[in-house]
Order: C-alpha cells, then structure tokens, then sequence
C-alpha cells in the first residue's frame, strides 16, 4: 500500500526514538577531505536519483548554489557543524519529502543522555514566544517574547534554522510549523547541546531581562510539561486518531489526526476505514447539516485511507492524483455527507493532508479555514530512499516518484484558506480554538 509520511511521522521513528545507546564523540571534527566526499556523495545522488531536482530552481542556479557551498568547506568541522551547511539545500530542492536527518548515532546518545533547551515554542515569521516552560525557572512565563538565545537574536537564529527546514515549493508555513513543535532538536542539531542557555525576553514591564536557563535531559521536559500543562496536552488515549464529535446545535467536527495506517493503529488503536464509515453513519443518522474537517497537524499516510475519507466528503466523482499506480477516479459514497463542510487546515497538513485539501478544492466542495497547508496542491514527490553519507553518516532521503495531484500549472503553493487565521500565541496558552470559533461562526451565519 503506497503512502506518503510527513516529518513528523519519520521524526518520531528517528530523531525522538531510542534504541541500543552507544557512545558518541560529538565533538569530533571531519577533515577538509571528508566532508568533500560526503558533499560530492549527496550531491551525485541527488543529481541522479532526485526525480525532478531542479523544479524549483533551475540547474544553472542550483548548480551554482551547490558549488559556493562545497567551496565552502575550507576547514574541519563537526557533524553538527557540517549537517547546518548541507541542510541549506532544502532551501533549494523545496520537496518535503527529501530530507536531511543527523547522524542516527548522535540522535540516540543525545535523546537518552544529552540535553535540551526546556522550552516549547511559538514561531511567529522571525518572532519566538515562550510556549511552555518546562524547567524549575519562574521569572520565564508563557507568552513571553524571547529576544535572543545564547546571545543571537531570535530574528537571526529563526532565520538561520527556517532557511535549513525541509518545504514544499514556496510556502513557508511548514518550516515555521516543524520549529514550533520541535525547536529543541533543530537548535540541537545545527548548534550542539549547551550546558546552559542565556536567554532574553521581554518581562511582564515590557523591558528586557536575560536568565539563564540550564539544559535539561529529555525524561526531565517531559516530567515537567505533564507536571505544569496536563490541561493543555492534546489526547493519546485509544480511540482518539478519528473523533466525531456532535454539539448542541448538531454541528459535527469529525477530527483525523493522522492518516498513516500504523499510527492510527499502534498509538490510538483504531482501523482507519472502521473508524471513518462509524462517524459518517453516526453523522447520517443524526441528520447532521454541517460538518468541520479538522485536517491540521495531519502529516499524511497512506494513500487509500485519504481516498477513503474523500469518497464520504466528495458530491461527484473525483480524480485521486493522474499519473501512479495510486491514481483512482473516487466516487461519492451513498453514505456520504452532502451537507455544508467546513475544512480546518494549518502548517502542518501536509503529504497526503495536502492531496485530500487539493481534491476538495478542486471540486469546489467545502470552505477551508485557517492557515496555508504544508503541502503542495498540484504536485508532490514521495518514495523515498536512502542514502548514508560515508563519513559523517548523516542520512539524506531522496525522492524517486512524482505525484501529479492536479494538471494545472503549479504556483509553489497548497491549498490557500478563504479564511486565513492564525493563533495567537495568547490563543495557544489559554487553549482558545480561534479556527474552529471562526467555523462555528460562517455556520451560525448560514443557519
């Protein structure tokens, strides 16, 4: 069954993971040589394999990009050190699904024995808000605007890390999405683990104030945010990847929070095709008039599953990408919803998210509400594979199939909301749903 995952669902497999811990000298640093070769490796896979490498930037600049960053190792560096250079492409290819991921050996001695900056933040174009504090500090509180880390201004530093996330085409809300929920592994990755972060902010007078803040091993966040926020974590439990949910006014908000079969399967213990024909029979019998897609912070999956969804959301037949074996004409289920739909959508509805949005679009079926998806409407690459690099072992997807969502021109961009809403960081912290609120109010409005 052919899926395409979002970063997310690979983070949480390999960067977040632990296995067999070995020691790592992180300080290590690669000869001139060596990482010439690990750069002349990627760069002839990614010439070779890439199906489509210069899509986005044309071969003439691409090549010259390539060229100035090889010209630019004049001198030993770290794995750290060389991960920020060769990230820089992901500027450049704009496929979300090649990527970059550090040294798999540095990642597993790091989550178990090295430490992390204890905050969650909120990216905000060059802005940073403090999210959560998960350290024993108090002066720190949530909502505060961070000025800068170890002396770098938060301009600079979200610059330097955005400009190195993985996207695709043009927009930007997937990078600024990916460094809002893991901040503390990408600073890591390009910056190394500090003993200690000084951090400004702006306090509670609006005036400038530095702290310090000392690292904290992963196991010690973790104990911290379940201690302070229990109230504001999202749930795990079984049964909750597919929610419906109905309210007093017989508005429906039917929730997918994945569509990857294993995570629907392992971590809420559900079948997806199950799961979807119970909430629209559920919604059938209710005569439910208005129904809310919430499809955001869905990284993707498997490509039936999305097809499945669509069939229950679709008035007329509709083409399921043109040119794969994945390719599918999706006609209308008889038990299907044919009322009002409204579709929540943010930075991180990507992948296969990006796919069911663009059919949806497409057929002109329902109101999209909140911020751009993460991926592309016309086109998405997947089938990835991997490569290690010799030296610094660092690991580089590379994609090898290209999806064509839909035979029209492609403008860089996914699916845009015909209302573009944004939290606020104040909305964040007091768990106020401002998108969904703006949903509710377009169907009080209809009604």
């Amino acid at each position: 069954m052919g899926k395409i995952i979002g970063f997310v669902s690979l983070l949480c497999a390999y960067a977040l993971g632990f296995s067999q811990v070995k020691q790592y000298d992180a300080a290590r640093l690669f000869s001139i040589e060596e990482q010439q070769k690990d750069f002349q490796y990627i760069r002839a896979k990614l010439e070779k394999s890439h199906v489509d490498l210069y899509f986005y930037t044309p071969k003439p600049v691409f090549d010259a990009f390539m060229d100035s960053l090889y010209n630019s190792i004049t001198q030993p560096a770290t794995a750290a050190e060389f991960y920020h250079l060769v990230t820089l492409l992901n500027s450049k290819i704009k496929d979300g699904h090649t990527m970059f991921l550090p040294n798999e050996a540095a990642t597993d001695y790091f989550n178990e024995k090295g430490k992390f900056l204890p905050l969650f933040v909120l990216i905000d174009k060059n802005r940073m808000y403090v999210n959560m504090n998960c350290s024993l500090d108090t002066a720190l509180y949530d909502g505060a605007e961070i000025l800068s880390v170890n002396n770098v201004t938060t301009a600079n530093l979200t610059e330097q890390l955005i400009a190195r996330q993985i996207r695709d085409g043009y927009s930007l809300t997937y990078p600024g999405w990916i460094l809002s929920h893991y901040f503390k592994e990408y600073y890591s990755f390009s910056f190394g683990h500090p003993d200690s972060f000084i951090i400004t902010f702006k306090n509670r007078q609006n005036a400038a104030q530095t702290i310090t803040l000392h690292a904290l091993p992963k196991d010690s966040i973790k104990l911290y945010k379940l201690a302070k926020y229990s109230s504001r974590l999202p749930a795990t439990n079984d049964g909750q990847g597919i929610t419906l949910k109905i309210d007093t006014a017989g508005v429906a908000t039917l929730t997918v929070k994945s569509f990857e079969k294993s995570i629907i399967k392992n971590i809420y213990n559900q079948d997806f095709k199950s799961a979807i024909e119970k909430a629209f029979s559920t919604i059938a019998q209710n005569n439910i008039s208005s129904l809310i897609l919430d499809l955001r912070d869905n990284q993707g999956g498997d490509f039936q599953n999305g097809r499945t969804l669509l069939s229950y959301l679709v008035l007329e037949p509709v083409k399921y990408l043109y040119n794969s074996l994945e390719s599918r004409n999706i006609s209308p289920e008889k038990n299907g919803f044919k009322g009002k739909l409204y579709i929540l959508i943010n930075g991180g509805s990507f992948s296969n998210s990006g796919i069911v949005s663009s059919c949806l679009e497409f057929s002109k079926r329902g109101v999209f509400i909140g911020e751009e998806t993460a991926g592309n409407k016309t086109v998405v690459y997947g089938n990835e594979a991997t490569h290690i690099l010799p030296a610094t072992k660092i690991k580089a997807l590379v994609t090898k199939t290209k999806y064509i969502i839909r035979e029209s021109e492609n403008d860089g961009h996914g699916v845009i909301p015909a209302h573009y809403v944004v939290p606020s960081i104040a909305d964040i912290i007091s768990n106020k749903d401002v998108v969904k609120e703006v949903a509710l109010s377009l169907i009080l409005k209809e009604k």
